[in-house]
């Protein structure tokens, strides 16, 4: 619980400061790839996330990896935040809830689409443009490939689902055939 707390503060501290979509999108890659490099290093990782290195060497290390890979001055800042104040076990954490943050600050609503085959692009977009004239907002697409479909889609948003694949047009059909002969047995007794 600590750490959502704590990580929480962070991702929100981060959004406030940045300014637009394109910020939000090039800090955000700047930071995924330092906690790639972070992952990639046990012994980079144990250092700048413990002890073994000073608060001066951790900014050393920091201000190398800025100059080399041309970080904004925003992701630095908070890097050198995050490590000064010991949190940077917290950052995988803190990117997850920012993406959370930003699109809750810029009014993105997250809809995850299955399909048995990857989407054409034609079809995304199309798609994507569907969903954000009938939810009057800006949607951002998730989409997970579900081999358990037959043909067609299922939608997802929040907790609803949106059933348009064959097998949940036949649970449709049938449904109504159901209740059609349910239907046409009462009224057969509501004649005798």
């Amino acid at each position: 619980m600590k750490e959502n707390s704590v990580a929480k503060r962070y991702a929100s501290g981060l959004v406030k400061a940045i300014q637009n979509d394109t910020e939000y999108r090039e800090i955000k890659n700047e930071l995924n790839q330092f906690l790639s490099l972070l992952k990639s290093s046990d012994q980079f990782k144990a250092g700048m996330e413990t002890f073994l290195l000073s608060k001066r060497q951790k900014k050393e290390v920091l201000d190398d990896i800025r100059d080399k890979a041309k970080l904004r001055d925003k992701s630095y800042q908070f890097l050198l935040t995050i490590v000064d104040e010991n949190r940077l076990t917290f950052l995988e954490s803190i990117l997850q809830l920012v993406e959370d943050l930003w699109f809750e600050k810029s009014g993105i609503e997250r809809i995850k689409v299955f399909s048995v085959i990857p989407l054409t692009p034609t079809l995304e977009a199309r798609l994507q443009k569907k969903l954000e004239t009938a939810f009057d907002k800006r949607i951002v697409l998730e989409k997970e490939i579900d081999p358990s479909l037959i043909a067609g889609i299922k939608i997802q948003r929040g907790l609803i689902y949106y059933d348009f694949s064959i097998e949940g047009n036949l649970k449709k059909l049938k449904e109504a055939l159901m209740a059609e002969h349910v239907s046409g047995q009462i009224s057969a007794a509501g004649e005798y």
